[in-house]
């Protein structure tokens, strides 16, 4: 409100901010300078400013169109100055020249989105400067310039679409030169930029419609395109008015001090245009150019500046004769050097002629580096076992006999003896050193044992713990744990019992075991008799502490319909796999992070391998590979074990034949039991050593782990169908194996639907409730309500009802109530009763009677469902307390493979951790299984895994044994409760069943 009689604004370079519409109501203001701040803003803010006449907004966040300056160009034509180079304003030239073609003298849009034809601003007569560069201008000269912007004094077109220079018939005309005003171009241009712009035309095109320009002294082209001969613009023949001038020089000759043609294709120079002294002609990398004889010293005599740097000289007599005359002054060091061309040169000192000395003369100011030969630039880098200390040698020395040197060796040192050090004309070795491949090595880099000065590689015995790769290797290689100095004791040949590379495999007449080779005569069943007798110890265990908890079940009421005895047994039935699942993947991460790699193993792990039940540790077991030739078992085995599970399955349709279900029943338990050591197998098929025992690469003799005669790297024979084996079961058990399960589990769900289809709701006080069913959609059948108000009758009561109960079954409904008599109340398995009030705890058990009643139906649909599938998943399904939970199944399966992927890589320990405690924490959220006691212990075994791949990790065997030991005292410690609320309901309503026909009546 205070700024209506301001009359100029001076802000440029400072750090000031804010809108330009500020300034809206400064109506008197006439100059206005913000250059380089951060003011923002619309051109709309000066609509109303009338006086305008300098408006400077250049490298502000100003935007807007020009059709902002429609009106503001009728009201007050007087803008002199306008600069807006680098906002982000837009519109087309032609506009805003027709705003302002009377009053703008200066009109800066560099680095604009403007776009528009050159040719608009010959419309502005008064207009003196113009920058256009690095804009979206196009256009070129036409006849159309002639007695237009007669005052244009510095035209700037940098980076910009301008092609300027006229072509065809526009050049025709611009060629017939005029004197009078009308007909003149450009008359007061002084500064002309066309540098990078697509000029792309002869070099006469440029300058000959600009040699009429008597005031032009800088014109800059470097980058455009041009080409060809520069034309003669002195003493020429010349259209002058319409006459021909014989002797004619166009006055841009007179007045012109710089000619930027850099970076362009000019082919010839004749006439440096009568510069002045201290003219300026650039010809920058210009390939190869021409010059006229003379021109040089023209150039040096006049001192009119010559840049030829980078540019090659096509005929080179002058300037040969002027530095050999003096004329041109060289300096006296080599000064500048080419590594890669292998020539230094000296440079020429000049500030008149400037010139790259390898293009100017490369013959006569260039000679070759040491290490290279040649004359010149013609330089080629010296052959091995030769050398060339000097500049400019025409030819390398040889080096020595019995030495050799690499390529472009400088010196005599570079000449390295065959073997040994160079004394006296002689190359030989030194002592504790051997001969290797015509060189003398330390005997201890090779682990070889030298006791004879200069003895070949091939000949010295390996160290102790040591072999070679190859009986004709002249290195050896550290060998690999156990018992390295056995299979490795220091000579020509493996110790007793062991071949192959580094001794990793078992001769005939020995076995395998623990990476070690046993004799066969002293094979024993220590194996089998220690498993058996751990089994006896844990039978033992488990049958004390069954007939403990008999005992004093004795006191409890035998309307639990079920003795401790058969719950521990049909719970046992489920926590089986659990801790077989548990061994087995602690067997798999036994080797995390050290596939590979060589670790000592833990004693007990080759007798929990057996665990695996796979072909190989049957072998193994039973001594196989004494009893035929080793080799092949093993061969066999390493192929069997992770086939014979998928052949196992591949037959188990056949069953199908004798009992609807029997396939698929008999498929679930050999995956069970059988796909964690399978699919190990196959991982232990495919993993290759790729290291020796001191972690060095073995390249191309790394072998296969379960096969140490095969080559990783070999595809043929054997191999070949090791990779088919590997290959094609590895397939199976990560792809095949899960769909089939996922198919199971989408069958499953979508075919017991129904089950999920209604819920039951009670009625009445707790002493006598009624339960009745509201279904979700449609109506249940008749047949079907009775079974199901048992389910819900036999949940409920599981859940609310501590005593005893007369139940009444209805029309529609059921009827418990209460005889009084009390028995025991199933013991919690959760804190919900210490933690939660009444009011939550009474909303659990709601919704845990919903979860059985559900649970009890699914088990009436799959007792009465005749498809095999469903048949075959039964007792699958019954280990989950829904059916919907067998994702647990493929998860446990599905985890398995993340493990044993993961062990075969190193450093990549976190992902086992990170995978097992995710399953712990899964499992102990969802609670999958029917019994309580089933998933602590699946989500404690999962944690005890974790901490197997720490222990393993870092080498810490004792905790690696905790955790293998935890879950089975664990499951002893479950023995205390046998019971769980969800195999009460099961047991309820199964005498509820049993006496389904005298309820109906």
């Amino acid at each position: 409100q205070n700024l209506t009689e301001l009359v100029s604004v001076y802000l440029h370079h400072t750090e000031i901010v804010g809108d330009i519409k500020s300034l809206g109501l400064a109506l008197w203001l006439q100059y206005l300078n913000v250059e380089n701040t951060s003011i923002h803003g619309d051109l709309n803010a000066f609509r109303e400013m009338r006086r305008l006449m300098m408006l400077n907004l250049g490298n502000t966040q100003i935007s807007g169109d020009f059709a902002a300056f429609e009106d503001y160009a009728i009201r007050a034509p007087s803008l002199k100055t306008l600069d807006l180079a680098n906002t982000r304003v837009t519109g087309q030239l032609s506009d805003l020249v027709e705003y302002f073609r009377g009053s703008l003298t200066s009109l800066i849009l560099h680095g604009t989105a403007v776009t528009g034809n050159l040719v608009d601003i010959t419309k502005m007569d008064f207009i003196r400067q113009v920058d256009l560069s690095s804009t979206r201008v196009v256009g070129q000269l036409t006849a159309d310039w002639r007695g237009r912007c007669p005052r244009l004094k510095m035209l700037q077109l940098q980076n910009s679409s301008v092609q300027f220079a006229p072509v065809g018939k526009h050049f025709g005309d611009l060629t017939k030169f005029a004197t009078h005003p009308a007909g003149e171009i450009l008359p007061e241009l002084s500064y002309l930029d066309l540098s990078n712009c697509p000029v792309n035309s002869p070099i006469e095109n440029l300058l000959l419609p600009l040699a009429m320009c008597n005031r032009l002294r800088f014109l800059l082209a470097d980058g455009s395109g041009v080409f060809g001969a520069v034309p003669r613009l002195r003493k020429v023949s010349a259209i002058i008015d319409d006459q021909r001038e014989d002797g004619f020089t166009f006055p841009l000759c007179r007045r012109l001090l710089s000619l930027d043609l850099s970076y362009n294709n000019v082919s010839w120079l004749s006439d440096l245009f009568g510069m002045p002294g201290a003219g300026r002609m650039i010809f920058r990398e210009n390939h190869q150019i021409n010059l006229s004889p003379g021109l040089l010293t023209q150039s040096l005599r006049q001192g009119i500046i010559l840049d030829l740097r980078g540019t090659e000289l096509r005929k080179k007599e002058e300037a040969l004769q002027l530095v050999q005359e003096g004329g041109l002054q060289t300096t006296d060091m080599y000064a500048y050097r080419d590594e890669v061309a292998g020539y230094t040169c000296k440079d020429v000192v000049s500030m008149i002629i400037q010139v790259t000395p390898h293009k100017f003369l490369p013959e006569t100011l260039c000679k070759c580096l040491p290490g290279w030969r040649g004359q010149g630039t013609m330089c080629q880098v010296c052959p091995a076992n030769k050398f060339s200390d000097e500049l400019g040698l025409d030819t390398c020395k040889s080096c020595p006999a019995n030495s050799t040197a690499p390529e472009g060796s400088t010196k005599l040192a570079d000449c390295k003896c065959q073997f040994g050090d160079l004394h006296d004309g002689v190359c030989s070795c030194g002592k504790h050193q051997t001969l290797r491949d015509g060189n003398c090595v330390l005997c201890s880099k090779l682990h070889l044992q030298c006791h004879i000065a200069g003895i070949p590689a091939s000949s010295a015995k390996p160290e102790v713990g040591h072999a070679r790769l190859e009986p004709s290797s002249k290195e050896a290689r550290k060998c690999l744990p156990p018992d390295t100095s056995q299979r490795c004791p220091g000579s020509h040949d493996c110790g007793l019992g062991y071949s192959g590379t580094l001794c990793t495999s078992c001769t005939n007449g020995f076995w395998a075991k623990q990476g070690r080779c046993k004799p066969c005569s002293k094979a024993s069943w220590t194996r089998i008799c220690f498993l058996a007798l751990l089994g006896g110890v844990v039978v033992v265990i488990a049958a004390v502490l069954v007939y403990w908890r008999c005992r004093q079940a004795r006191t409890q009421s035998v309307s639990q319909l079920a003795s401790v005895k058969s719950l521990l047994q049909k719970r046992m039935v489920i926590q089986a796999p659990v801790l077989l699942q548990m061994v087995q993947l602690w067997v798999v991460l036994s080797s995390v992070g050290q596939r590979g790699q060589a670790r000592e193993r833990l004693p007990e792990l080759s007798y929990l391998e057996a665990l695996q039940l796979t072909i190989d540790d049957v072998q193994i077991s039973l001594n196989v590979q004494c009893k035929s030739d080793g080799e092949t078992v093993r061969m066999l085995a390493a192929l069997g074990s992770p086939l014979m599970p998928l052949i196992l399955l591949c037959c188990c349709p056949v069953l199908e034949l004798c009992r609807p279900g029997l396939g698929v029943s008999i498929a679930l338990k050999i995956l069970t039991v059988l796909f964690i050591g399978g699919a190990f197998s196959a991982a232990e098929l495919l993993s290759c050593q790729f290291e020796d025992g001191d972690g060095e690469n073995l390249g191309d003799s790394a072998f296969r782990t379960s096969l140490p005669h095969l080559r990783c790297y070999d595809g043929t024979g054997s191999a070949f169908w090791v990779d088919v084996a590997g290959y094609g079961s590895a397939f199976a058990y990560g792809v095949l194996i899960p769909l089939f399960l996922a198919a199971l589990m989408v069958r499953q769900y979508v075919a017991l639907q129904e089950a999920r289809l209604f819920c039951a709701y009670a009625e009445g006080e707790p002493e006598d409730i009624t339960l009745r069913l509201q279904t979700l959609r449609g109506q249940l059948p008749k047949e079907s309500t009775p079974k199901r108000l048992l389910a819900a009758v036999a949940a409920y009561m599981a859940v609310h009802c501590p005593g005893k109960r007369m139940v009444r079954l209805h029309d529609g409904s059921i009827t418990a109530t209460s005889t009084g008599n009390d028995r025991e109340e199933v013991r919690g398995l959760s804190v919900l009763k210490v933690v939660a009030n009444a009011e939550a705890q009474k909303n659990v058990e709601a919704l845990r009677t919903r979860r059985l009643t559900e649970m009890l139906t699914e088990r009436i649909m799959l007792d009465e469902s005749e498809d095999r599938f469903l048949i075959g998943l039964r007792s699958l399904l019954s280990k989950f307390t829904l059916c919907q939970d067998v994702w647990m199944f493929v998860a446990t399966k599905l985890l398995a493979l993340a493990l044993i992927s993961s062990v075969s890589m190193t450093n990549v320990w976190k992902w086992p951790v990170a995978f097992s405690v995710g399953m712990a924490v899964l499992v102990g959220v969802c609670q999958p299984y029917m019994w309580p006691q089933v998933n602590q212990l699946q989500a404690f075994s999962y944690l005890c895994l974790a901490l197997t791949s720490v222990a393993f990790i870092y080498d810490w065997p004792w905790l690696a044994r905790v955790a293998l030991m935890a879950p089975v005292i664990m499951l002893f410690w479950q023995v205390r409760e046998p019971d769980c609320t969800a195999a009460l309901a099961e047991r309820l309503y199964q005498e509820l069943e049993a006496e389904l026909p005298k309820l109906q009546r």
